[in-house]
């Protein structure tokens, strides 16, 4: 950032992953000084941002509209950094930080667009200037953009400035500690006891509070800041008083989980961890999370129901965090992106990059159940065995597609030696139960079944061979091709089969009430009219994927030689169509026994 004129480009500071950061990330851990290093490399990497940013709205004509110069931001950024550097490096790093940095430089590339006009986005640029000079005891006058009637200081919080129009400004001033936002003579800024506080015209950013390792984990609950999720930027969410209290009250208790379990992990997220945005939980009930390679230290998450359960997405989002910020700095895969590989955690296809970010937070969240298990409450024990059987192996599933996929690089297959390591060599753990692993193989066969189902189409032709070969009575006569992947766009996808899993290891009734799945309850109970009931679900509607894989996995339970039908799902939907078609109907149960002995 220091340099000795305002035009000079950047220089990159060249960065060096020690080896055992390097192989104890690989492991799926890395504690606090693996994370430091990688906070070191990200604030380069925004600096490079930063600069860049800067450059493209001082080239373009217009970009910033009504507001300064992208020099005079440059000179109070140069400034601010000598005066106090680390405070300096804190604000470049916060995560909406880094989310308007990569949304303002697609703008400017024209593969983003947004809502407004460009110098809206670009202008925030001022409002982080106001926060630095803020930071660094800098007198300041500036001019910010206004959206909606809000500006937003990162890392501060937000002066609402009502009856202005939609896309506005407003004078800054930075003087005496305090920072005034001067629209018309109106007056907004943080309240007389600090930014946390709310005032006439102010929202100010609040806290969630927690202690790892003996010290202070602060982190920002973000319910204002327009960049603080991953698309378009977005009005304020704010959260009600009693919402934030369970928000505070949630994370300390599953900061408290993470420290029994596992002290290195929350030692680890108190280094690197920054923010919390929170958004609406889905109708599934399920909790929903995310984070980006834009905002590391960020996470987004509906709010969980358990403090255990908080805990894994934690583990999960930061898994995906130490990740991104490694791969800005190695490359571990050279792939065209294409979306072709099954995630046993995804409904859609995934590229190989996705598919290695998720196999890598699934490791975390493994190694987590792992050392969950033992402290598991009795009356929770079977759910939390059942939790770790299944993501084991859908991790060991995901690191075995993963080994096979030559878009690997040297890094790439150093990192995941490191991965398979990490996970038990055997197939079972002798703490889960049998009849629960069981059930975790079998929630695990459901969806890469139902996947392979639904995504992927066997060439026309030897469907064609194959309906033929059907109806002479003959065997197929050759091996079909492997199947293209051609992605489902209808989604659809129920899981009643995985939910009525977790409902009954969860303590609740299997649903029996009108509508409920029955071919399902008959499959899970082992009742060998399972494949039955899917067969005349299949005759009300045989194009349907959930009651195909249900028939696959009722025909593959009841009887071992028909579990060759697990490997090649995919051919029966589409035989049984053209058979239709053909004026030849095949039973479904029929047509999956003559593909399994011929083993088509």
């Amino acid at each position: 950032m220091q340099t000795a004129g305002g035009h000079e480009p950047a220089r990159a500071v060249h960065h060096l992953v020690p080896s055992e950061h390097f192989d104890a990330l690989a492991s799926g851990r890395g504690g606090p000084d693996a994370v430091r290093l990688l906070r070191t490399t990200e604030y380069s990497r925004r600096l490079l941002l930063l600069r860049s940013l800067l450059d493209g709205a001082a080239r373009t004509p217009g970009a910033l509209g009504p507001l300064p110069s992208a020099d005079s931001a440059w000179e109070t950024l140069a400034a601010a950094q000598e005066r106090a550097p680390e405070e300096f490096r804190e604000l470049l790093l916060h995560p909406q930080v880094g989310v308007w940095l990569g949304h303002g430089l697609r703008r400017l590339r024209h593969t983003a667009w947004g809502d407004g006009p460009l110098w809206t986005d670009l202008g925030h640029l001022f409002a982080v200037c106001a926060v630095a000079a803020l930071r660094a005891g800098l007198p300041l006058r500036t001019t910010v953009p206004v959206r909606d009637g809000d500006a937003m200081f990162p890392a501060l919080g937000m002066a609402r400035l009502p009856g202005r129009p939609r896309w506005a400004t407003a004078e800054v001033v930075v003087a005496a500690g305090r920072l005034t936002v001067e629209p018309h003579r109106e007056r907004a800024g943080p309240g007389p006891s600090g930014p946390e506080d709310d005032a006439p015209g102010w929202l100010g950013l609040r806290r969630l509070r927690a202690r790892a390792a003996g010290h202070p984990v602060d982190v920002w609950l973000d319910d204002l800041d327009p960049y603080r999720e991953l698309g378009e930027p977005l009005p304020p969410g704010r959260i009600a008083p009693d919402g934030t209290a369970r928000w505070r009250a949630g994370f300390g208790r599953a900061f408290e989980v993470l420290e029994e379990c596992d002290p290195e992990t929350a030692a680890a997220l108190a280094v690197g961890l920054r923010s919390l945005t929170p958004v609406p939980a889905p109708p599934s009930g399920l909790v929903r999370s995310a984070s980006s390679g834009d905002a590391f230290g960020g996470l987004l998450c509906s709010p969980p129901p358990d403090p255990v359960t908080f805990a894994v997405t934690l583990v999960h989002e930061f898994q995906h965090l130490k990740l991104g910020a490694l791969v800005h700095l190695l490359t571990l895969e050279r792939d065209d992106g294409a979306a072709r590989h099954h995630a046993p955690w995804r409904d859609d296809p995934r590229p190989l990059n996705g598919l290695l970010q998720g196999a890598y937070a699934f490791l975390g969240i493994a190694d987590f159940r792992s050392r969950h298990l033992d402290r598991a409450p009795a009356a929770g024990r079977t759910f939390a065995e059942f939790e770790l059987a299944l993501v084991r192996r859908q991790t060991r599933e995901a690191i075995a597609t993963l080994s096979a996929d030559p878009a690997l690089t040297a890094h790439g297959r150093r990192f995941l030696a490191g991965m398979t390591a990490r996970l038990p060599a055997g197939a079972s753990d002798p703490r889960v139960r049998p009849g629960v692993d069981a059930l975790a193989a079998l929630t695990a066969a459901d969806h890469r079944v139902e996947w392979r189902i639904r995504h992927l189409s066997p060439a026309p032709e030897d469907v064609r061979a194959l309906a033929r070969a059907y109806a002479s009575g003959g065997p197929p006569g050759f091996r079909p091709a492997p199947a293209a992947v051609v992605p489902d766009r209808c989604g659809g996808w129920s899981h009643t089969r995985a939910r009525q899993i977790r409902r009954t290891l969860g303590g609740a009734a299997p649903d029996t009430g009108p509508g409920a799945p029955a071919a399902g309850l008959a499959l899970l109970s082992g009742d060998p009219s399972a494949a039955d009931r899917y067969a005349r679900l299949l005759a009300g509607d045989p194009e349907c994927p959930e009651a195909w894989a249900g028939l696959v996995l009722s025909l593959a339970t009841a009887d071992p030689a028909l579990r060759p039908l697990l490997h090649r799902p995919e051919l029966l939907r589409p035989l049984h169509r053209e058979l239709r078609a053909r004026g030849t109907p095949a039973p479904p149960a029929a047509l999956a026994r003559w593909l399994t002995a011929h083993r088509a």
